[in-house]
């Protein structure tokens, strides 16, 4: 199964999951350890990118949910490799304090976690975990749970989990910027923001042009020669590379910047509809 299959899968669980909580009144929120009574609901992002060649460090966001008292939140931690199939063992990361907080209110609750921390007492069979992050497969990942402790000391183990992906090192956000050439509407500008999902070494996928909401999505692989080559599914329309009008422009990647320079087209009624996108890296708080 392929990396952004995994991810897709994930995340359908994930929302899944959250929309029976909610219709269930939060009464049967998480999945309890024995004699643990009802509350202790949190959710996390259920993918967040590593992307060494940006930064050693996670930011993760716990959203605690108002409720019963909660003192504190565990975060434990695993490590999969896929090269050899392994999975470590499950280490405490740390916790989040709550201190009871969430009696009165939701709480949106953010911690910084770095390489070392991650790696930090995990162990695998037939591999050892890199100390520096450049050095480890893209496509390993670590899975983050998290357990709640209620004001007695009883404990919730929430069924949100993230998974912290070892991400190549064109992943994270952009700013895009979009002019769309249509054919008898004329010229339109756009500016979005983006999240670029690593899928294999030199690979990733993002919401396609100005859509994304039903799924349309562009897979966009930088070759050695920094030239692009791109998918598009989910789309009505076959999608291809340039500009008709201008066949000296063309996709490609700017390695001094880190800027993509996307140039496409399809044919719809009416003529062809052409973009001319800008991805610009920013770092998104």
């Amino acid at each position: 199964m392929k990396l952004y299959e995994i991810k897709v899968i994930k995340g359908t669980l994930l929302m899944a999951i959250v929309a029976m909580l909610f219709n269930s009144c939060l009464k049967d929120d998480d999945l309890m350890t024995a004699d643990a009574k009802t509350g202790g609901l949190v959710e996390s992002a259920p993918l967040v990118q590593l992307v060494p060649k940006k930064s050693h460090n996670v930011d993760i966001e716990l959203k605690v949910y108002m409720g019963p008292a909660i003192q504190e939140v565990k975060v434990f931690k695993q490590f999969f490799h896929n090269a050899t199939n392994e999975a470590s063992n499950v280490e405490l990361l740390g916790s989040f304090s709550v201190s009871g907080q969430n009696l009165n209110d939701t709480l949106l609750l953010s911690q910084t976690f770095t390489w070392e921390q991650l790696k930090q007492g995990l162990t695998l069979d037939s591999y050892t975990l890199p100390d520096d992050p450049l050095n480890a497969d893209v496509g390993d990942y670590f899975i983050l749970n998290y357990v709640s402790v209620l004001d007695d000391g009883r404990e919730v183990a929430s069924n949100s989990q993230t998974e912290v992906l070892v991400a190549n090192s064109f992943a994270g956000y952009y700013l895009s910027s979009i002019t769309y050439i249509h054919p008898n509407l004329g010229t339109r500008e756009y500016q979005l923001t983006k999240e670029l999902i690593t899928e294999s070494g030199n690979t990733c996928s993002t919401n396609f042009a100005v859509w994304g909401s039903y799924g349309e999505t562009i897979y966009l692989t930088i070759n050695p020669d920094n030239s692009i080559s791109f998918n598009v599914l989910g789309f009505d329309y076959i999608v291809e590379e340039g500009d008709p009008n201008n066949p000296l422009v063309y996709s490609h990647y700017d390695p001094v910047t880190d800027i993509i320079y996307l140039n496409y087209n399809y044919m719809a009624p009416g003529g062809y509809r052409v973009f001319y996108e800008v991805l610009e890296p920013i770092t998104k708080k």
